[in-house]
């Protein structure tokens, strides 16, 4: 009996070693790298309440807003499908709050079918007709940079990460949550 106890004690510390790791590369792999010279932001998804954003997704939408304006050039992608719960698609809600905030149409190009992260590159990577690696800034919240820079280089980008805030009512949540998308998406999304 002691032994089995031990042996428990032992896989529960691993595990928690484990995720210790994983949450510092989260960390260190969220920080910000923007590319002054990509031709393009990508936005990724995030809940709507609705059709009204969630934090997370207002807080990306403002950081991406004031590199649009910084650099007239640029061209969005708005990426994310509907939700069950959702009126619109995500990506028509981000559409919707760059146009309300003076960016031309023709700046915004919309990824609207995606239902997870990899599927946002892979959807939006169609959408660009040019060969080769395209530098791209990626813009989602500080705990979903790596994992996304890290997907949007198998979809044949050259990613660079805008990383936005967090809010706090989902900080934890958010963190211990993408550790586990991690995992999944270093076994499963190729």
């Amino acid at each position: 009996m002691k032994s089995l106890i031990l042996f428990l004690k032992i896989i529960i510390f691993a595990i928690i070693v484990f995720i210790v790791i994983l949450e510092a590369i989260i960390i260190v792999g969220g920080r910000n790298n923007y590319s002054d010279d990509a031709n393009y932001i990508i936005v990724l998804g995030a809940k709507l309440h609705g059709d009204r954003p969630s934090k997370s997704l207002k807080y990306r939408m403002d950081i991406a807003l004031e590199k649009m304006k910084q650099y007239p050039n640029t061209i969005l992608i708005a990426t994310g499908g509907q939700g069950n719960d959702e009126k619109i698609p995500e990506a028509i809600a981000i559409k919707n709050y760059f146009l309300k905030n003076g960016v031309d149409g023709s700046r915004i190009m919309v990824e609207d079918k995606s239902t997870n992260t990899n599927e946002n590159f892979k959807f939006a990577r169609k959408l660009i007709d040019k060969k080769g690696n395209i530098k791209i800034n990626v813009v989602s919240n500080k705990y979903h940079i790596y994992r996304a820079k890290i997907l949007a280089g198998r979809n044949g980008f050259e990613p660079y990460g805008l990383p936005a805030k967090t809010p706090k009512s989902v900080f934890l949540k958010s963190y211990l949550r993408e550790s586990l998308a991690l995992v999944k998406s270093f076994i499963i999304d190729k």
